[in-house]
C-alpha cells in the first residue's frame, strides 16, 4: 500500500498542488539515506549539502547561513527577499544571535512565509 495507488477517492485527491508530480517525488525519495549527500545532475552547480548531526546542529548552522546572506546582501547594499517556513523554528533564533553580535540592521530584508 501507498500513496500514488491509494489517493484515487480519498481525502487527499486534490490536495496536493495540480503540478507536482507526485511519481517523480515517489522516486525521488525512494533513495537510500546513504546517499543523499552525493550529486544529483540537477543541483545547482554552487549546492553543497552539509551534514548535521543533531536538530541542534542544523538549527545553528541554518540560522547562521540565513544571517550571512542577510549580512552580504547589506554589504552589497541591496535588498533581499526570503521565503521562509513558518512554526517554531531554532534556526531563526541563531539568525537573530548572529545579526546582533555583527549589528545589522535588517530594513532591506523582506520576507513571505510559507
Amino acid at each position: 500500500m501507498d500513496l500514488l495507488s491509494t489517493i484515487k477517492g480519498s481525502m487527499l485527491e486534490g490536495f496536493f498542488p495540480a503540478g507536482w508530480d507526485l511519481k517523480k517525488i515517489d522516486k525521488c525519495c525512494s533513495n537510500p539515506p546513504g546517499s543523499i549527500t552525493e550529486r544529483q545532475k540537477w543541483w545547482h552547480k554552487d549546492f553543497a549539502p552539509v551534514p548535521c548531526s543533531t536538530v541542534e546542529d542544523f538549527d545553528t548552522m541554518m540560522g547562521h547561513e540565513i544571517a550571512l546572506q542577510i549580512k552580504k546582501s547589506k554589504d552589497e547594499k541591496k535588498e533581499v527577499i526570503f521565503i521562509l517556513p513558518v512554526g517554531p523554528m531554532g534556526m531563526y533564533r541563531w539568525a537573530v544571535y548572529f545579526l546582533k553580535e555583527w549589528d545589522i540592521e535588517c530594513g532591506h530584508v523582506h520576507g513571505f512565509n510559507m
